[in-house]
Protein backbone atom coordinates (compact mmCIF):
# COMPACT_ATOMS: atom_id res chain seq x y z
CA UNK A 1 0.00 0.00 0.00
CA UNK A 2 2.97 2.34 0.58
CA UNK A 3 3.75 4.90 -2.07
CA UNK A 4 0.35 4.97 -3.72
CA UNK A 5 -0.73 8.55 -2.96
CA UNK A 6 0.73 11.54 -4.80
CA UNK A 7 1.48 14.86 -3.14
CA UNK A 8 -1.17 16.46 -5.35
CA UNK A 9 -3.79 14.11 -3.95
CA UNK A 10 -2.69 14.97 -0.41
CA UNK A 11 -2.96 18.66 -1.35
CA UNK A 12 -6.54 18.36 -2.61
CA UNK A 13 -7.66 16.21 0.32
CA UNK A 14 -6.39 18.75 2.83
CA UNK A 15 -8.08 21.66 1.09
CA UNK A 16 -11.40 19.85 1.28
CA UNK A 17 -10.83 19.03 4.96
CA UNK A 18 -10.57 22.79 5.50
CA UNK A 19 -13.34 24.18 3.28
CA UNK A 20 -15.98 21.43 3.43
CA UNK A 21 -17.97 22.95 6.30
CA UNK A 22 -17.75 26.49 4.95
CA UNK A 23 -20.68 26.59 2.46
CA UNK A 24 -23.30 25.07 4.72
CA UNK A 25 -22.21 26.25 8.14
CA UNK A 26 -19.16 28.43 8.70
CA UNK A 27 -20.11 31.23 6.30
CA UNK A 28 -23.53 31.52 7.95
CA UNK A 29 -21.99 31.72 11.42
CA UNK A 30 -19.45 34.33 10.34
CA UNK A 31 -21.97 36.51 8.53
CA UNK A 32 -24.33 36.55 11.50
CA UNK A 33 -21.70 37.06 14.19
CA UNK A 34 -19.12 39.41 12.68
CA UNK A 35 -21.15 40.73 9.73
CA UNK A 36 -19.05 43.04 7.50
CA UNK A 37 -16.05 42.28 9.69
CA UNK A 38 -16.22 38.63 8.64
CA UNK A 39 -13.34 39.09 6.21
CA UNK A 40 -11.25 40.68 8.97
CA UNK A 41 -12.14 37.80 11.30
CA UNK A 42 -10.99 35.24 8.72
CA UNK A 43 -7.76 37.16 8.05
CA UNK A 44 -6.98 37.21 11.78
CA UNK A 45 -7.84 33.52 12.14
CA UNK A 46 -5.77 32.65 9.08
CA UNK A 47 -2.69 34.34 10.51
CA UNK A 48 -3.14 32.65 13.89
CA UNK A 49 -3.91 29.39 12.09
CA UNK A 50 -0.36 29.23 10.79
CA UNK A 51 0.68 28.14 14.30
CA UNK A 52 -1.19 24.78 14.27
CA UNK A 53 -0.41 24.41 10.55
CA UNK A 54 3.33 24.78 11.13
CA UNK A 55 3.09 22.36 14.08
CA UNK A 56 1.30 19.86 11.83
CA UNK A 57 3.94 20.34 9.14
CA UNK A 58 6.70 19.78 11.70
CA UNK A 59 5.10 16.55 12.97
CA UNK A 60 4.83 15.36 9.36
CA UNK A 61 8.61 15.48 9.05
CA UNK A 62 8.89 12.96 11.88
CA UNK A 63 6.33 10.47 10.55
CA UNK A 64 7.76 8.23 7.85
CA UNK A 65 6.42 4.70 7.54
CA UNK A 66 3.84 4.70 10.32
CA UNK A 67 0.20 5.67 10.51
CA UNK A 68 -0.72 8.56 12.78
CA UNK A 69 -2.14 6.09 15.32
CA UNK A 70 1.03 3.98 15.41
CA UNK A 71 3.20 7.08 15.65
CA UNK A 72 1.27 8.42 18.66
CA UNK A 73 1.37 5.08 20.44
CA UNK A 74 5.11 4.70 19.76
CA UNK A 75 5.87 8.14 21.12
CA UNK A 76 3.42 8.31 24.01
CA UNK A 77 2.47 4.75 24.85
CA UNK A 78 -0.86 4.43 26.68
CA UNK A 79 -1.38 8.20 26.56
CA UNK A 80 -1.01 7.96 22.78
CA UNK A 81 -3.92 5.50 22.77
CA UNK A 82 -6.02 8.07 24.65
CA UNK A 83 -5.16 10.75 22.09
CA UNK A 84 -6.00 8.34 19.29
CA UNK A 85 -9.40 7.69 20.87
CA UNK A 86 -10.03 11.44 21.02
CA UNK A 87 -9.16 11.76 17.33
CA UNK A 88 -11.61 8.97 16.53
CA UNK A 89 -14.40 10.65 18.52
CA UNK A 90 -13.81 14.04 16.88
CA UNK A 91 -13.73 12.46 13.39
CA UNK A 92 -17.08 10.83 14.16
CA UNK A 93 -18.50 14.19 15.26
CA UNK A 94 -17.32 15.92 12.06
CA UNK A 95 -18.87 13.18 9.92
CA UNK A 96 -22.00 13.42 12.06
CA UNK A 97 -22.57 17.12 11.40
CA UNK A 98 -21.38 17.21 7.78
CA UNK A 99 -23.62 14.27 6.88
CA UNK A 100 -26.64 16.28 7.93
CA UNK A 101 -25.45 19.44 6.19
CA UNK A 102 -24.82 17.58 2.93
CA UNK A 103 -28.08 15.64 2.86
CA UNK A 104 -30.10 18.67 3.98
CA UNK A 105 -28.55 20.72 1.18
CA UNK A 106 -29.41 18.09 -1.45
CA UNK A 107 -32.97 17.72 -0.17
CA UNK A 108 -33.74 21.41 0.33
CA UNK A 109 -32.34 22.57 -3.00
CA UNK A 110 -33.06 19.71 -5.41
CA UNK A 111 -35.14 16.83 -4.06
CA UNK A 112 -37.64 18.45 -1.73
CA UNK A 113 -40.11 15.55 -1.80
CA UNK A 114 -37.52 12.82 -1.28
CA UNK A 115 -36.89 11.06 2.01
CA UNK A 116 -33.82 12.14 3.95
CA UNK A 117 -33.13 8.51 4.78
CA UNK A 118 -33.32 7.41 1.14
CA UNK A 119 -30.80 10.04 0.02
CA UNK A 120 -28.57 9.14 2.97
CA UNK A 121 -28.61 5.44 2.10
CA UNK A 122 -27.84 6.07 -1.58
CA UNK A 123 -25.17 8.72 -1.03
CA UNK A 124 -23.29 6.92 1.71
CA UNK A 125 -23.58 3.44 0.22
CA UNK A 126 -21.79 4.79 -2.85
CA UNK A 127 -19.28 6.54 -0.58
CA UNK A 128 -18.52 3.34 1.34
CA UNK A 129 -18.24 1.34 -1.87
CA UNK A 130 -15.64 3.78 -3.21
CA UNK A 131 -13.68 3.71 0.06
CA UNK A 132 -13.48 -0.09 -0.07
CA UNK A 133 -11.86 0.20 -3.50
CA UNK A 134 -8.78 1.49 -1.69
CA UNK A 135 -7.30 4.86 -0.82
CA UNK A 136 -5.32 4.94 -4.09
CA UNK A 137 -8.58 4.84 -6.04
CA UNK A 138 -10.54 7.23 -3.83
CA UNK A 139 -7.70 9.76 -3.67
CA UNK A 140 -7.59 9.84 -7.48
CA UNK A 141 -11.33 10.50 -7.38
CA UNK A 142 -10.70 13.32 -4.90
CA UNK A 143 -8.14 14.84 -7.25
CA UNK A 144 -10.43 14.70 -10.31
CA UNK A 145 -13.37 16.13 -8.36
CA UNK A 146 -11.19 18.93 -7.03
CA UNK A 147 -9.90 19.89 -10.47
CA UNK A 148 -13.49 20.01 -11.76
CA UNK A 149 -14.62 22.18 -8.83
CA UNK A 150 -11.68 24.56 -9.24
CA UNK A 151 -12.41 25.05 -12.95
CA UNK A 152 -16.08 25.71 -12.20
CA UNK A 153 -15.27 27.95 -9.25
CA UNK A 154 -12.81 30.19 -11.06
CA UNK A 155 -15.09 30.46 -14.10
CA UNK A 156 -17.99 31.52 -11.92
CA UNK A 157 -15.84 33.98 -9.99
CA UNK A 158 -15.07 35.80 -13.22
CA UNK A 159 -18.77 35.88 -14.07
CA UNK A 160 -19.52 37.45 -10.68
CA UNK A 161 -17.03 40.33 -10.97
CA UNK A 162 -19.55 42.63 -12.66
CA UNK A 163 -21.94 42.23 -9.71
CA UNK A 164 -19.41 43.37 -7.10
CA UNK A 165 -20.14 46.68 -5.35
CA UNK A 166 -17.31 47.73 -3.05
CA UNK A 167 -19.56 50.11 -1.14
CA UNK A 168 -21.41 47.09 0.23
CA UNK A 169 -18.30 46.23 2.22
CA UNK A 170 -18.65 49.39 4.30
CA UNK A 171 -18.45 49.82 7.22
CA UNK A 172 -15.54 47.39 7.33
CA UNK A 173 -15.97 46.88 11.07
CA UNK A 174 -19.58 47.11 12.23
CA UNK A 175 -19.49 44.87 15.32
CA UNK A 176 -17.71 44.79 18.66
CA UNK A 177 -14.22 43.40 19.09
CA UNK A 178 -15.64 40.47 21.07
CA UNK A 179 -17.67 39.34 18.06
CA UNK A 180 -14.67 39.58 15.76
CA UNK A 181 -12.67 37.43 18.18
CA UNK A 182 -15.53 34.95 18.59
CA UNK A 183 -15.95 34.45 14.85
CA UNK A 184 -12.16 34.13 14.43
CA UNK A 185 -12.10 31.33 17.00
CA UNK A 186 -15.04 29.58 15.33
CA UNK A 187 -13.36 29.79 11.94
CA UNK A 188 -10.04 28.57 13.34
CA UNK A 189 -11.53 25.50 15.04
CA UNK A 190 -13.78 24.44 12.16
CA UNK A 191 -11.22 24.84 9.39
CA UNK A 192 -7.62 24.74 10.62
CA UNK A 193 -7.48 22.18 13.41
CA UNK A 194 -8.98 19.24 11.42
CA UNK A 195 -5.90 19.19 9.17
CA UNK A 196 -4.27 16.96 11.79
CA UNK A 197 -6.00 14.05 10.04
CA UNK A 198 -3.94 14.60 6.90
CA UNK A 199 -0.93 13.26 8.81
CA UNK A 200 -2.37 9.77 8.44
CA UNK A 201 -1.53 9.88 4.72
CA UNK A 202 2.18 10.50 5.20
CA UNK A 203 3.14 6.82 5.41
CA UNK A 204 1.43 6.00 2.10
CA UNK A 205 2.65 9.01 0.14
CA UNK A 206 5.13 8.56 -2.68
CA UNK A 207 6.41 12.11 -2.28
CA UNK A 208 7.28 12.33 1.41
CA UNK A 209 9.84 15.03 0.69
CA UNK A 210 7.19 17.58 -0.29
CA UNK A 211 4.55 16.54 2.25
CA UNK A 212 5.40 19.38 4.64
CA UNK A 213 5.25 21.98 1.85
CA UNK A 214 1.89 20.64 0.65
CA UNK A 215 0.38 21.12 4.12
CA UNK A 216 1.32 24.79 4.12
CA UNK A 217 0.39 25.54 0.50
CA UNK A 218 -2.95 23.73 0.86
CA UNK A 219 -3.75 25.86 3.91
CA UNK A 220 -2.92 29.08 2.06
CA UNK A 221 -4.96 27.99 -0.98
CA UNK A 222 -8.00 27.02 1.13
CA UNK A 223 -7.83 30.32 3.02
CA UNK A 224 -7.74 32.25 -0.26
CA UNK A 225 -10.82 30.38 -1.52
CA UNK A 226 -12.80 31.13 1.65
CA UNK A 227 -11.81 34.79 1.80
CA UNK A 228 -12.72 35.23 -1.88
CA UNK A 229 -16.16 33.73 -1.31
CA UNK A 230 -16.78 35.95 1.73
CA UNK A 231 -15.74 39.01 -0.26
CA UNK A 232 -18.13 38.12 -3.09
CA UNK A 233 -21.03 37.30 -0.78
CA UNK A 234 -20.87 40.59 1.13
CA UNK A 235 -19.96 42.83 -1.79
CA UNK A 236 -22.72 41.42 -4.01
CA UNK A 237 -25.58 40.79 -1.59
CA UNK A 238 -24.83 43.27 1.24
CA UNK A 239 -24.50 41.91 4.76
CA UNK A 240 -28.18 42.37 5.64
CA UNK A 241 -29.33 40.08 2.84
CA UNK A 242 -26.37 37.70 3.03
CA UNK A 243 -26.93 37.03 6.74
CA UNK A 244 -30.46 35.71 6.16
CA UNK A 245 -29.64 33.43 3.21
CA UNK A 246 -29.70 29.72 3.97
CA UNK A 247 -26.82 28.89 1.62
CA UNK A 248 -24.96 32.13 0.76
CA UNK A 249 -22.35 30.42 -1.44
CA UNK A 250 -25.00 28.56 -3.42
CA UNK A 251 -27.26 31.63 -3.66
CA UNK A 252 -24.33 33.67 -4.92
CA UNK A 253 -24.34 31.92 -8.28
CA UNK A 254 -28.04 32.51 -8.84
CA UNK A 255 -26.96 35.99 -9.89
CA UNK A 256 -25.21 34.72 -12.98
CA UNK A 257 -26.61 34.52 -16.47
CA UNK A 258 -24.06 33.59 -19.14
CA UNK A 259 -24.62 35.33 -22.49
CA UNK A 260 -27.92 36.59 -21.12
CA UNK A 261 -29.85 33.36 -21.55
CA UNK A 262 -28.09 30.46 -19.80
CA UNK A 263 -29.62 30.34 -16.34
CA UNK A 264 -29.53 27.98 -13.36
CA UNK A 265 -25.76 28.39 -13.11
CA UNK A 266 -26.08 27.76 -9.37
CA UNK A 267 -26.34 24.05 -10.13
CA UNK A 268 -22.65 24.15 -10.99
CA UNK A 269 -22.01 25.66 -7.56
CA UNK A 270 -23.80 22.69 -6.06
CA UNK A 271 -21.10 20.44 -7.54
CA UNK A 272 -18.49 22.28 -5.49
CA UNK A 273 -20.44 22.04 -2.25
CA UNK A 274 -21.30 18.35 -2.61
CA UNK A 275 -17.84 17.37 -3.88
CA UNK A 276 -15.92 19.02 -1.02
CA UNK A 277 -18.31 17.53 1.55
CA UNK A 278 -17.97 14.10 -0.04
CA UNK A 279 -14.18 14.29 0.09
CA UNK A 280 -14.08 15.33 3.74
CA UNK A 281 -16.63 12.73 4.86
CA UNK A 282 -15.20 9.86 2.84
CA UNK A 283 -11.63 10.56 3.94
CA UNK A 284 -12.64 10.64 7.60
CA UNK A 285 -14.60 7.40 7.16
CA UNK A 286 -11.45 5.90 5.61
CA UNK A 287 -9.44 7.18 8.58
CA UNK A 288 -11.84 5.59 11.06
CA UNK A 289 -12.00 2.34 9.11
CA UNK A 290 -8.22 1.97 8.95
CA UNK A 291 -7.73 3.03 12.55
CA UNK A 292 -10.33 0.71 14.05
CA UNK A 293 -9.62 -2.28 11.79
CA UNK A 294 -5.90 -2.20 12.64
CA UNK A 295 -6.69 -1.88 16.34
CA UNK A 296 -9.03 -4.89 16.20
CA UNK A 297 -6.82 -6.69 13.64
CA UNK A 298 -9.69 -7.33 11.25
CA UNK A 299 -9.26 -9.14 7.93
CA UNK A 300 -10.18 -7.54 4.60
CA UNK A 301 -13.78 -8.78 4.51
CA UNK A 302 -14.50 -7.64 8.04
CA UNK A 303 -12.82 -4.30 7.32
CA UNK A 304 -15.09 -3.79 4.31
CA UNK A 305 -18.12 -4.53 6.47
CA UNK A 306 -16.80 -2.09 9.07
CA UNK A 307 -16.67 0.62 6.39
CA UNK A 308 -20.40 0.22 5.71
CA UNK A 309 -21.19 0.16 9.44
CA UNK A 310 -19.31 3.42 10.01
CA UNK A 311 -20.35 5.07 6.75
CA UNK A 312 -24.06 4.31 7.10
CA UNK A 313 -24.69 4.24 10.82
CA UNK A 314 -23.23 7.68 11.64
CA UNK A 315 -25.09 9.52 8.82
CA UNK A 316 -28.41 7.76 9.57
CA UNK A 317 -28.15 8.65 13.26
CA UNK A 318 -27.22 12.19 12.23
CA UNK A 319 -30.34 12.53 10.07
CA UNK A 320 -32.56 11.19 12.85
CA UNK A 321 -30.94 13.48 15.43
CA UNK A 322 -31.10 16.73 13.47
CA UNK A 323 -34.60 16.11 12.18
CA UNK A 324 -35.67 16.10 15.82
CA UNK A 325 -33.23 18.64 17.28
CA UNK A 326 -32.08 22.14 16.45
CA UNK A 327 -28.71 22.29 14.68
CA UNK A 328 -27.81 25.50 16.54
CA UNK A 329 -27.79 23.74 19.90
CA UNK A 330 -25.12 21.39 18.60
CA UNK A 331 -22.87 23.76 16.68
CA UNK A 332 -22.56 26.10 19.65
CA UNK A 333 -20.56 23.49 21.54
CA UNK A 334 -18.71 22.04 18.54
CA UNK A 335 -15.83 24.59 18.54
CA UNK A 336 -15.05 23.57 22.12
CA UNK A 337 -14.92 19.92 21.08
CA UNK A 338 -12.75 20.61 18.04
CA UNK A 339 -10.40 22.74 20.12
CA UNK A 340 -9.18 19.50 21.73
CA UNK A 341 -7.20 18.98 18.52
CA UNK A 342 -4.87 21.87 19.37
CA UNK A 343 -3.41 20.37 22.58
CA UNK A 344 -3.12 17.02 20.75
CA UNK A 345 -0.99 18.77 18.12
CA UNK A 346 1.14 20.47 20.77
CA UNK A 347 1.66 17.23 22.70
CA UNK A 348 2.65 15.38 19.53
CA UNK A 349 5.03 18.17 18.60
CA UNK A 350 6.75 18.04 21.98
CA UNK A 351 6.93 14.25 21.81
CA UNK A 352 8.47 14.50 18.33
CA UNK A 353 11.20 16.79 19.61
CA UNK A 354 12.01 14.74 22.70
CA UNK A 355 12.12 11.33 21.07
CA UNK A 356 13.91 10.55 17.86
CA UNK A 357 12.07 8.61 15.18
CA UNK A 358 13.14 4.95 15.25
Amino acid sequence: MNGKISSGQVFTTQICLIVALFPGLINILLLNISRNASILSVLIATIIGFIPVIITAFISTKITNKSLKDYMIEKLGFFGKILNLLLIIIAIIIIFINSWLTVDFIISQFLTRTSYYLITLIFFTITCWSINKGIETTSRTYFVLFIITVIIMISLWFCLISYVKLDNLKPYIDVTTNKVVKSSIIYLTYTTLPIIYILDLKHITNDKKNFKRKIITAYITASFIIITFLFLIISIYTIDLASILTYPVYSLFKKIQILGFIERIENFAAIQIIATSYIQISYLIYYLKENISKTLKLNKNKTNILTYLIGLLIPLISIYFFKNNNLNNFINILPYILSILLPILIILSIASIKKRES
